[in-house]
């Protein structure tokens, strides 16, 4: 009797745990999704419940992510961007219509708190909900935009009439590469992707190149490298310069986006004049899994002095697909350049603004993989069939809309 007492009791509390789990459950599943869901990456999902930042911008099409080749869109971005962020939280655009706001689209915040919608011309808002408060951005026209300049790099070589290849042999006052010039057969174009390369100079084989540099010193094979530039067909001032990139994932080179004064000539001290604008570089695989994009903004004082602005940004890892490098997907890097600032993004997400030297001359488009002495020795003969790849360029002779607002939130209807 006494046995059988002590197994009812077992089983009664074994019944008791089971129905308890079960309660936790439910109750879990009742509660909002912000409190215990993940967002993408891992990130935890912050639950609002103070001031919110809340931020639509009205851009040209700059986003467009992806791991293959595509053309670039027409129609214009908008990207709501809430802070803190709450990544996996919707994100829903309305319209104004003569009858009241309609909903158009819906999407969900990312790492950066964003999400991007492609609507057509119009005005529009966008709001988020979460435990009984929305948070509403203010309102954007959107118009259309054209781009002033583009090239799809379509066809099986490189058009001539816009490009050039930038004469840099075995020195570069900006930075040195003495054993390094530039030659078109380290470039190419095929499948409608222009491919930035490395190679070996057939002119100089087996002839070792010794370089010093106060970074490294050592030997290396004489090098081609791709810089092709629109300096004598095409310069812009002021607008919103983008390219589509995959960048290499080779160490020992490095990819890159930038701008150069017209004449590449500047004026001492007075970055008005002109300066070199970086909007993208990347120096290929650290073996750590943190590599990251760098934007910078140079100019000169007297004697040659070089002064940098930027930085490397480990931000923009936000951007990547889950588990995904680089070298595998394709994003837009983009530099919206006005009268008073740069505004640096990716995929239409801002991560740097600048309002010191900024450059009021006419500037053209550079496109570059190349080997600098300071990184040679990271170089191996096995990299040298990588390459860094552009789908697309644009310049848009234009300025962004952005309108934004703090807010503590309105109670849901």
């Amino acid at each position: 009797m006494q046995l059988e007492q002590q197994v009812d009791r077992s089983k009664s509390v074994r019944t008791a745990l089971v129905i308890g789990l079960l309660v936790t459950v439910l109750l879990l599943a009742l509660l909002p999704s912000d409190v215990h869901a993940a967002g993408k990456k891992g990130g935890k999902q912050t639950t609002r419940t103070g001031s919110v930042r809340a931020t639509l911008t009205s851009l040209p099409p700059i986003v467009q992510p992806g791991t293959s080749p595509a053309g670039p869109q027409d129609t214009g971005s908008l990207v709501a961007t809430f802070s803190p962020a709450s990544p996996g939280q919707t994100v829903t655009l309305e319209r104004r219509t003569r009858q009241g706001w309609k909903v158009v689209a819906t999407a969900r915040e990312d790492a950066w708190g964003a999400a991007a919608f492609a609507p057509r011309a119009g005005t529009y808002r966008a709001t988020t909900t979460s435990r009984g408060r929305t948070w509403a951005t203010r309102t954007v026209t959107t118009s259309r935009w054209t781009p002033a300049f583009e090239d799809t790099f379509s066809g099986t070589d490189l058009d001539l009439s816009v490009w050039n290849d930038q004469k840099r042999e075995h020195e570069s006052v900006y930075a040195p590469r003495t054993c390094a010039r530039v030659d078109p057969s380290a470039r190419r174009v095929d499948g409608g992707v222009l491919h930035l390369g490395v190679a070996l100079d057939p002119a100089r084989s087996g002839l070792p190149c010794s370089y010093t540099h106060p970074r490294a010193s050592g030997t290396s094979p004489y090098l081609l490298n791709s810089q092709v530039a629109t300096e004598h067909t095409r310069a812009f001032r002021h607008g919103i310069v983008a390219a589509r990139i995959k960048p290499q994932r080779a160490k020992g080179m490095h990819s890159g986006f930038w701008l150069l004064p017209q004449g590449t000539k500047y004026v001492d001290g007075v970055p008005a004049g002109g300066t070199e604008i970086d909007v993208m570089e990347f120096f290929g695989e650290n073996g750590r899994g943190t590599e990251t994009v760098g934007s910078h903004i140079h100019y000169y004082e007297a004697g040659w002095n070089k002064v940098s602005l930027g930085d490397m940004f480990p931000t923009l890892r936000r951007s990547l697909g889950a588990k995904r490098s680089w070298w595998e997907e394709f994003h837009v890097f983009s530099v919206e350049w006005t009268p008073r600032e740069y505004i640096f993004r990716i995929d239409g997400r801002e991560y740097y603004r600048e309002a010191k030297a900024v450059s009021q001359a006419p500037q053209y488009l550079v496109l570059s993989n190349l080997t600098s002495d300071y990184e040679l020795g990271e170089l191996t003969a096995d990299e040298l069939g990588d390459t860094a790849q552009v789908d697309w360029v644009r310049v848009f002779d234009a300025t962004s809309h952005q309108t934004s607002r703090v807010t503590s939130g309105r109670k849901a209807s």
